[in-house]
């Protein structure tokens, strides 16, 4: 795997060279870029896409009980395309490992859908994509300021699955809403049809605020099964530690966030706050209803463009090498997360996944990370994750106090 690796990194590195000034254009019509051409007309555009992640990891103070110090990450490649108000997208993703939860298979099929557009204030979207939900999880994984994601998205569990919204933009206001086949195709947590919807607003200049919910039904496995497994949701720290594991749960899963934004010249800001919850109807040793599972979190982070460029989704150094140093970008981050149940804090607490009184665990990370273009395709980053758990005997060594060093590194390539 690791040959392959540092092959797919060497192969998108050549892919993503920018072609010679004689092969700007295919013809005295059609208008080329890297990796795009466009119709005379401008009706049609085709082009490709993708980015390739080899992620390594140093543990500083302490060892987990399956140390991964490197892996292939992410190696997407996907097909974009318009023509005039129809547009489309796919993506895959061809690695060998399968994500946790998930069917042989399932992790192949990224983003696959169509869209027309009626008018910027109507657009309808349908097939395989995200559930509208924080900007940090619709977010690419590419262009996220830091390596791990919020630990609240990751909590959140949500995925992408075949469904279908309508979404637009109405002045300062942007809207999505739909309903999809359930909250991760293919996951065994996976919910049933869920309900989801965003909105989002510019308050003032570059000063964004957003909302977002979305509703499913989680079905439990049948009792008699000969092993049945917890559909619950999972929370885990930036470095992997697994402090809270899946609970048996039935009925109504629901998640609820707000967030916001503002960016001005080189420097951003955000914060994120966001709860789910989860039933647990008949989930008890004796068939029982149990008091509801919840998964809490928020983070405020901060970046700046030291090099002056300015801060937006896709970094493009102003002076990029050999002409400059690139972009350079630092940037800090503060979250918390919880999870806990509804129930009175009486009786003993377990950590077991159908106990009626939860023991409460979490996790609070300070993260410093430093991001590197050299040109726009090309990014390093590099962050220093500190965490510190709730719980001193739900930790990755039992009854050690004090803070778990985790640092993290990254080499992407992506087509420009």
């Amino acid at each position: 795997m690791k040959r392959s690796a540092w092959a797919a990194l060497s192969a998108a590195i050549a892919f993503a060279s920018p072609p010679r000034a004689g092969a700007q254009s295919t013809s005295d019509h059609w208008r080329t870029e890297p990796f795009k051409v466009t119709s005379p007309s401008g009706d049609l555009e085709l082009g490709l896409a993708g980015y390739v992640q080899e992620d390594l990891r140093s543990y500083r103070d302490w060892s987990p009980a399956e140390p991964k110090t490197s892996e292939l990450r992410r190696l997407r490649i996907g097909a974009e395309a318009r023509w005039k108000r129809l547009s489309f997208q796919v993506d895959v993703d061809p690695r060998k490992e399968r994500p946790e939860d998930t069917v042989e298979g399932a992790h192949y099929l990224k983003n696959a859908y169509l869209e027309l557009r009626f008018a910027k204030a109507f657009r309808i979207r349908g097939g395989h994509f995200k559930l509208p939900f924080s900007p940090e999880f619709l977010t690419s994984a590419a262009k996220t300021d830091f390596i791990e994601r919020t630990m609240l998205v990751e909590a959140l569990g949500l995925d992408r699955d075949w469904g279908g919204v309508a979404l637009g933009e109405i002045g300062r206001i942007r809207y999505e809403a739909g309903v999809f086949q359930g909250d991760g195709w293919r996951t065994h947590p996976r919910a049933g049809t869920t309900g989801a919807a965003r909105l989002e607003v510019t308050a003032l200049t570059g000063l964004d605020l957003g909302a977002s919910y979305n509703e499913g039904r989680v079905k439990a496995d049948d009792e008699t099964a000969a092993d049945p497994q917890a559909k619950g949701l999972t929370a885990r720290g930036p470095a992997g530690f697994r402090f809270s594991t899946r609970h048996f749960v039935d009925g109504r899963r629901r998640r609820l966030g707000a967030d916001g934004a503002f960016h001005r010249g080189p420097v951003g800001l955000k914060a994120e706050i966001g709860r789910g919850w989860e039933e647990r109807s008949g989930q008890g040793a004796t068939f029982d209803d149990l008091p509801r599972v919840t998964t809490t979190g928020w983070a405020v982070s901060g970046t700046w463009l030291v090099t002056g460029d300015r801060k937006r989704n896709t970094i493009r150094p102003r002076h990029p090498l050999p002409h400059g140093l690139g972009a350079v970008e630092v940037g800090m981050r503060y979250e918390s997360l919880q999870v806990d149940d509804e129930g009175p804090a009486a009786g003993f607490a377990g950590a077991g996944n159908r106990a009626r009184n939860i023991r409460p665990a979490g996790d609070r990370v300070l993260t410093g990370g430093i991001s590197w273009w050299p040109r726009q395709w090309l990014r390093f980053l590099g962050n220093v994750v500190v965490e510190r758990f709730d719980d001193d005997l739900i930790v990755p060594e039992p009854g050690r106090r004090g803070d778990y060093t985790t640092l993290l590194g990254r080499l992407q390539v992506s087509l420009p």
